[in-house]
This record gives C-alpha cells, sequence and structure tokens, in this order.
C-alpha cells in the first residue's frame, strides 16, 4: 500500500512513517508538513490511503478533505476530539488521537483495507490502468509539477531518480522501485537502472533503445516485457 501522512510536526511524520514501514504490504510513506504540499501530493495520484492531521500552516485537514475527491480513505490524527464528530461527514474511515500508538495505527490500516476492498469489488471490470497526466515529484526543498508526456527516460542514481524530460532533468530522492510502483501506465521498465515512456521510443537496434538524444540500454530480464506493450505488427 502507498501511504501518504500530513501533519506540520516532523516526529509526528516519522513515527508514522516508521509504524507504516513494519507492515508487510507497506510500498512507501510519502510526508508532507503543510496542506497545500499534501493536497498537491494527493493530485498527483498514486496514493492508497492518507494520515491527516487537522492543524497545518496554509491549508488546514479539513480544507485538504473539502478539496480531495472522496475517493481516497482519510484518517484524521488529531490532538483533539473536538472535530471528530465532524469529520464523518467527509466519511473518514478513522479518527486517531495522539500520542498516537503501534496498534491503533495497525487497526486504522485494517479499516482502509477493508474500504480499499469494498471499493474495488464495486468497481467495473473494465476499469483501466493508471493515466494520470501529471505528477509532482519533490526535487530537494521543491515540489517539481511534470507533464508526464514530457518525461523521455527514469534513471536510477543510487537512491535517487532522475526524470529527463524533453528539456532538462529533475533529480528526485526516492528508488526506481517506487517509481515503477506509481508511475502510469506509458512507462515501462527497460533495464535495472532505466525505465522509459515507449510512446517516445523512436526505433530499438538490438539491445538498445532511441528517445529523442538519448539511448537507452535494453537488459534481456526487460526486454520481453517491454516488446509485449508495444503495438508491434509483424
Amino acid at each position: 500500500m502507498k501511504f501518504l501522512v500530513a501533519d506540520d510536526d516532523p516526529l509526528v511524520c516519522e513515527t508514522m512513517e516508521s509504524y507504516l514501514l513494519r507492515l508487510e504490504d507497506t510500498n512507501f510513506c510519502l510526508k508532507a508538513n503543510d496542506g497545500l504540499s499534501a493536497l498537491r501530493l494527493i493530485s498527483a495520484g498514486g496514493i492508497d490511503a492518507v494520515f491527516l492531521d487537522l492543524e497545518m500552516p496554509g491549508l488546514d485537514g479539513e480544507s485538504v478533505m473539502k478539496a480531495m475527491s472522496g475517493t481516497i480513505p482519510v484518517v484524521v490524527i488529531s490532538a483533539s476530539a473536538d472535530f471528530a464528530a465532524k469529520s464523518y461527514e467527509f466519511r473518514v474511515t478513522d479518527y486517531l488521537l495522539k500520542p498516537l500508538e503501534f496498534p491503533r495505527v495497525v487497526q486504522a490500516v485494517e479499516r482502509i483495507r477493508e474500504k480499499l476492498s469494498g471499493a474495488k469489488s464495486a468497481a467495473p471490470a473494465s476499469a483501466e490502468g493508471n493515466t494520470a497526466k501529471e505528477i509532482f515529484v519533490k526535487s530537494g526543498t521543491r515540489l517539481v509539477r511534470l507533464k508526464l508526456d514530457e518525461v523521455l527516460v527514469l534513471k536510477a542514481e543510487g537512491n535517487y531518480v532522475e526524470f529527463i524530460l524533453e528539456k532538462g532533468t529533475v533529480l528526485c530522492l526516492m528508488t526506481m522501485k517506487r517509481v515503477e510502483e506509481i508511475m502510469p501506465d506509458d512507462f515501462v521498465r527497460a533495464h535495472r537502472s532505466y525505465m522509459v515512456n515507449w510512446r517516445k521510443i523512436s526505433k530499438i537496434e538490438e539491445n538498445m533503445l532511441f528517445i529523442g538524444p538519448h539511448r537507452v540500454p535494453l537488459s534481456e530480464a526487460y526486454r520481453d516485457g517491454l516488446l509485449s506493450r508495444l503495438p508491434l505488427i509483424q
């Protein structure tokens, strides 16, 4: 599962991240320290559930919930129970009081799983995959908005991923495994260190992909998977 923890207290974010990463099915946990950053990350897609503080600078938790689509489970985290009754007007999944404790967080995650399971059961069988058009990525202290049809190649650089665009690059602190899990369907792995926008491939020669001015190695381990995504005429 992919979580977002939004709280203006960095210690709360770190605590929640440590709790969530102890769960076997947690893929990653993003953190935001203000409401606007949280909303941008939610809007980028790829988040399964949000743990949301009510009192944050910029946009408070209530404003964030009003701006959300309502399809993502929200668990409120707060130092006060005053908002508990009203929070259910937003159909929140759970309400956690600080200080946060691991068993109670586990209980909230179980409720998230139940809600997501019910949503998947109700979804039409023809539902398509992730087709996001834009994402926000954290580069240093900035959140950078990327139009995905301008992204050519993603390259792993240690614990960073370099987004290579038609014009320029953006470096993000994230592993290639996590990027692969959240990128939409136009992006496919070509090599242990590379992921590509297959719609931007101009030609393939032996074990080399040509994408704009870039040459990207195509390893045998990923060759069949990439070719299966292409509209081949043979």
